[in-house]
């Protein structure tokens, strides 16, 4: 999802002033589903302000003086949407608002897919979340958030098939007929059974996350130089392919090797770990 993409998609939510939902039900839900980030750092509402929110400019402008990094959340814009969110004074870039919008866009359909939510969160809801997930700022821990927010449907729907699949069997009737307890049957029947699975499956995602993690460092996202990071090399190699093409070789070769190898690996551990193959 481009920026262009992303602001089709917030517009397709319906006008800002026409879609607001009284109550902050659907915010808390999805804010929860990412992680909480609100909570992981100190925050003051301002309201009432005039225009473009001058008295929180001013507060954020007296934080960032004393050395205090900050956030700052306003409304409306003027000329882009970016205009709303600025992190230690600077507007958020349009490549990392459309990374966040993805990443809310896709937990929010996770929702409604659950039933957690009713509906999609309106354009500003989802302006709040995107904007909250971006104070949070790139790290190496941020990604790894990110990552596993966007896998753990991934294992939450194989584990429940598998699950439905296996408590009808034979043998876990037969556990339950003889008098074993629910968690008995959960740990010493299901639980061996469904691993498998869950096993191989967590092989391919880590190929999955590597890929992703190198990506979130490419755009600045991620782990932050002087800490090593196969995609921040990249980074940093694009502006010398033309005079030292070698700096782009090795770390991409190590990314492909790294994928290369969970992949064989998930396979081998499906080959060897299917009753059919026995």
């Amino acid at each position: 999802m481009d920026f262009e993409q992303t602001i089709s998609y917030l517009l397709s939510l319906g006008h800002e002033t026409l879609t607001i939902k009284l109550g902050l039900e659907n915010t808390e839900t999805l804010l929860g589903a990412l992680g909480d980030p609100h909570k992981q750092f100190p925050s003051v509402q301002i309201a009432g302000t005039n225009g473009k929110g001058s008295t929180a400019a001013f507060l954020d402008s007296i934080c960032r003086a004393s050395g205090i990094r900050t956030g700052l959340f306003t409304s409306p814009h003027l000329v882009s949407i970016t205009e709303r969110i600025k992190i230690g004074g600077e507007q958020i870039s349009e490549d990392r608002f459309a990374h966040f919008t993805r990443i809310v866009s896709e937990t929010a359909g996770e929702l409604v897919g659950r039933g957690s939510l009713q509906t999609l969160p309106t354009f500003f809801e989802h302006l709040t979340a995107i904007a909250l997930a971006a104070f949070l700022g790139p790290s190496l821990q941020n990604a790894m958030i990110a990552i596993g927010f966007t896998t753990t449907p991934i294992f939450v729907r194989l584990t429940r098939g598998q699950v439905m699949a296996v408590k009808v069997e034979d043998y876990i009737e037969a556990a339950r007929a003889v008098g074993n307890p629910p968690m008995r049957i959960a740990l010493k029947h299901i639980l061996p059974n469904i691993l498998p699975a869950l096993i191989v499956q967590a092989t391919i995602s880590i190929a999955t996350a590597i890929i992703a993690e190198a990506s979130l460092s490419f755009l600045g996202l991620g782990q932050q130089p002087p800490a090593p990071s196969w995609g921040s090399m990249l980074n940093t190699a694009q502006r010398f392919l033309t005079s030292a093409p070698w700096m782009a070789v090795w770390p991409g070769l190590a990314i492909f090797l790294a994928v290369l190898s969970f992949n064989i690996l998930g396979d081998g551990l499906r080959d060897a770990l299917d009753p059919k193959e026995r």
